[in-house]
């Protein structure tokens, strides 16, 4: 038969080569009882084939490949003499004649054609990243631009990489369907299981991993998943530590074998000269792997429910660690001392609602009727009947100790409730099991493929005309995003490429990443270092955007390529890695709520070590020449060291190269360097020295301070400059939240806000009045709050949180700046502050709002007298205090210019 004019094919034989069956019939027909009588060139015999076996296709369609690309099994078939689609209602087929005369059938799962090529689908975009290559790329001796020469190779024919949707085609990024059973042979957590999960089934993902939250772990198992699922992957990172650390996790696992890594020709030659042989696999092979799998679902599904409770208990153990510490200040307060005994044991939720009750009727200057406090005596307890008629002070102070035992009481049953479960459902063997079981299953994958016959050997020349062959025997590759076209033919890609430390690759080395592979998950996190970019590039940069007019999401400026892919990618899921391992609490505490918003949860845990947190401050004066603080090496070398003596590993971060020099010289030891060498690295101990004598730009800058904290496991000491430091620095509030945290005695008139006790009063008190209108007779508290966290919100005010009706009395640490009648006013319990504003990591106030009835406050002579004696305690205290009137216009807007005029 010809097989340009039909096709024959046996589907009992789909998937095999020999279900094309076209040339070797001779003639087909249909016989009267409808079924296809056949007769073969090597018989004279006539066969009987039912149609649902036999499929006679004819009348093939031309397909014309005019300006698209023909795939054949992931590679680019580019010598088509033409290509012939077979096809009906249910199946498709193709035939392809080489321009050799060589020709093939192939099914059509084999077979891609492209629709708009790259260069034309992506536009100017396209050819703003050639530009960007050309003008700012790396470039050699020989004058040669290494980065355009990999643009040269990248496949513009190609629409079904991610690089296409990147450029702007409009087509939506592919999903996967669920596989039966991820593998987890480096262990996991809640999101890292769902970053794994998310990264198989998505075309493109991206993995946000602060510091400490396992990133490479995850790496790991979405690479041992696409092995066992016979996938390649191409691992890239723009430095070659971060992929070497993927290579030395696999080794340790007897995996790396596998690992091929390229990249530059000189990576390239050091493979070819020491190219593994396979291992002894012998104990790999597995008798029964379902046995195996059984064990390992089972291991993942009680892994899987334990997951919750591991959260809710890191979670339960930050509120009881800052409760201990909230505590501790409020025992500070002369008024608060022990005396709540016979409360022991009440529920902290009908303590804070009797709370809220009884304030809102001292407001009022009402006692508490006798139903009152006999419907309390009936719910808590029978001393609360005499207890309800004591003086004000005596009863909110007592309720407010109250509320911190029970609470902790509370807590400490909760977490002994999640430990039993934990330990019933026996997390940790579990895990254990679900790894070993993992393990084994991927080796015994891997054994199964690998243990037949020699192993191939390959030399430089013919690794890129074996690229097929090379990935068979190499199925994960490593190399460096400049470097990553380097790796295989240009007629083929991965079908995964894993981007590591995105954030400090640039657009245009990340985009060509992504022409490399079918799939891609970028990782990364935009709160540590970006990519560097000079004052001299960035007017480069600048002029080649505007030259193209490209979106701001492409600007190369700005944005990490992990930015760019985030803003570019929308549809793609996001997964934060929240769980962190490496850091004591109290120091990664100021990372998560200074720069991850309070997402991450720490499960590590504080047992009240001393000396975790330290500041060490120099007497004041510049002591910073240029980037050198001999005052600041002294201090070191002199006091802090002899500290660290027993810590363990000892590191000293400074954000400058010429102070990491001037300590080694000091200390006479490799101790010193600079953020950048310490990114990936850990220290038991971590001395910082930040020179310069107020925080600049670069010494104060968030990611590069994000990077040196965390790299502390579990003692950080902070060294700077006895000056006056501000306030809303980052430096600064560091050394606020370790003050805080070490209950160091502040030069300052105010107290540390109370936020813990009074964010539960305020969700009591809105969630009340929303129910009863009348606690607020004019201006609705509830839309006061709502507006003000708002407008909070749109000025993107870190750690800046409202707490409404706020005791005076808690405010004020330094009395004696009051007079007799201030001081009278201040501690009565009728005193307070609608609304303060407040940082939630320092537990600093920042300023207060008060609402002002129009008739109350314009026509009493008695409320007038209050408001002065307020307005002159707040200007004692050195706090703003910004009065609004009911009859104000309130909204988003008017509370925004009110919060930037009292910023100012």
């Amino acid at each position: 038969m010809d097989s340009r004019q039909c096709m024959i094919v046996d589907l009992e034989k789909h998937g095999d080569k020999r279900m094309f069956v076209t040339e070797q019939v001779s003639s087909i027909n249909m016989n009267k009882k409808g079924q296809w009588a056949v007769r073969f060139k090597s018989s004279p015999r006539l066969f009987n084939y039912n149609p649902h076996r036999l499929l006679f296709l004819t009348e093939p369609v031309s397909v014309c490949l005019d300006g698209k690309g023909l795939y054949v099994r992931n590679r680019h078939i580019t010598d088509v003499a033409e290509l012939l689609r077979f096809a009906n209602s249910k199946y498709t087929f193709y035939h392809i004649i080489h321009t050799s005369g060589y020709h093939e059938n192939l099914c059509a799962n084999d077979v891609y054609i492209t629709r708009t090529p790259i260069a034309i689908s992506g536009g100017s975009n396209w050819e703003y990243l050639k530009k960007l290559a050309a003008e700012t790329g790396l470039t050699t001796e020989e004058d040669e631009n290494i980065l355009s020469k990999q643009y040269d190779q990248v496949d513009v024919k190609r629409d079904n990489v991610p690089l296409a949707q990147y450029l702007g085609d409009k087509r939506k990024l592919r999903t996967y369907r669920h596989p039966a059973m991820a593998y987890y042979p480096f262990g996991c957590n809640a999101s890292q299981k769902t970053a794994v999960e998310a990264a198989l089934t998505h075309q493109v993902s991206i993995i946000q991993g602060p510091p400490g939250t396992g990133k490479t772990q995850t790496i790991l198992n979405i690479i041992a998943n696409l092995l066992i699922a016979g996938k390649t992957v191409l691992v890239v990172s723009n430095n070659n530590s971060a992929v070497e650390n993927v290579a030395e996790k696999l080794a340790k696992e007897s995996l790396g074998f596998l690992v091929a890594q390229l990249g530059s020709l000189e990576n390239r030659k050091n493979f070819i000269a020491d190219q593994p042989e396979y291992p002894d696999m012998n104990s790999w092979y597995i008798e029964e792997p379902t046995s195996i799998e059984d064990l390992a679902k089972c291991a993942f599904a009680a892994v899987s429910k334990g997951f919750d409770g591991q959260k809710q208990k890191a979670i339960l153990k930050a509120e009881y660690d800052a409760l201990m510490t909230e505590t501790k200040y409020n025992g500070m307060l002369p008024q608060n001392k022990d005396r709540n005994d016979w409360l022991k044991g009440a529920c902290s939720a009908k303590l804070m609602s009797l709370l809220n009750r009884y304030r809102i009727l001292a407001e009022k200057e009402r006692m508490p009727s006798l139903w009152f406090r006999l419907k309390w005596t009936l719910s808590l307890n029978l001393k609360m009947f005499s207890f309800l008629a004591k003086e004000p002070s005596d009863v909110i102070a007592t309720l407010e100790t109250a509320y911190y035992s029970s609470r902790k009481t509370e807590i400490e049953q909760e977490l002994n409730m999640i430990e039993d479960a934990l330990q019933q459902a026996d997390i940790k063997r579990n895990m254990e099991r679900l790894r070993t079981c993992s393990l084994q299953l991927l080796k015994n994958r891997i054994a199964g493929k690998y243990t037949k016959g020699d192993r191939k050997k390959f030399t430089v020349r013919d690794m890129k005309p074996r690229s097929e062959e090379f990935l068979t025997e190499y199925p994960i590759v490593l190399s460096t995003t400049y470097s990553a076209k380097n790796c295989i033919s240009r007629d083929m890609v991965f079908d995964y490429v894993i981007m590591d430390e995105a954030s400090q690759v640039d657009i245009k080395t990340g985009a060509l990443a992504l022409s490399c592979a079918l799939n891609a998950v970028i990782v990364g996190d935009d709160k540590q270092l970006p990519n560097v970019v000079t004052k001299e590039e960035t007017l480069a940069l600048n002029a080649i955007r505007m030259s193209y007019n490209v979106e701001d999401k492409y600007n190369a400026a700005t944005h990490s390529f992990l930015q760019s892919c985030a803003e570019v990618f929308k549809e793609a899921p996001v997964t934060l890695l929240r769980e962190h391992y490496r850091c004591h609490p109290k120091i990664i505490g100021f990372c998560n709520r200074r720069f991850y918003n309070g997402e991450l949860i720490a499960m590590t845990t504080d047992k009240n070590e001393k000396n975790v947190l330290q500041v060490v401050r120099t007497v004041p004066g510049n002591h910073a020449r240029g980037h050198l603080n001999q005052r600041e090496i002294d201090t070191i070398a002199q006091e802090v060291m002899s500290g660290y003596a027993d810590s363990g590993s000892l590191g000293i971060i400074t954000p400058y190269r010429t102070q990491a020099a001037a300590l080694n010289k000091a200390l006479d030891k490799d101790i010193s360097s600079t953020v950048h060498k310490y990114q990936g690295r850990e220290c038991n101990a971590i001395i910082m020295s930040m020179v310069d004598n107020t925080p600049t730009a670069f010494s104060d800058d968030a990611n590069l301070l994000n990077v040196a904290i965390s790299r502390a496991v579990s003692h950080l000491c902070i060294v700077v400059n006895g000056n006056d430091i501000p306030e809303d620095s980052n430096i600064g509030q560091l050394i606020s939240y370790i003050q805080y945290n070490n209950f160091e005695v502040r030069e300052s008139r105010l107290h540390s806000v109370f936020d813990l006790l009074y964010k539960q009063y305020t969700a009591e008190r809105l969630a009340y009045e929303a129910t009863h209108r009348h606690v607020s007779a004019h201006l609705s508290e509830n839309l006061m709050h709502e507006v003000l966290v708002k407008a909070i919100e749109k000025l993107s005010l870190t750690n800046t949180e409202v707490l409404c009706h706020y005791p005076l009395s808690k405010l004020i640490a330094d009395w004696t700046c009051l007079d007799a009648r201030e001081t009278t006013f201040a501690e009565s319990p009728y005193s307070h502050v609608d609304f303060l504003v407040y940082n939630s990591l320092t537990k600093k106030p920042s300023f207060a709002i008060e609402v002002d009835g129009w008739h109350n406050h314009k026509e009493s002579d008695v409320q007038r007298h209050r408001d002065a004696l307020k307005d002159s305690i707040f200007a004692k205290l050195g706090l703003c205090l910004y009065r609004i009137s009911t009859t104000d216009i309130v909204n988003v807007g008017t509370m925004t210019d009110l919060i930037l005029r009292n910023r100012l």
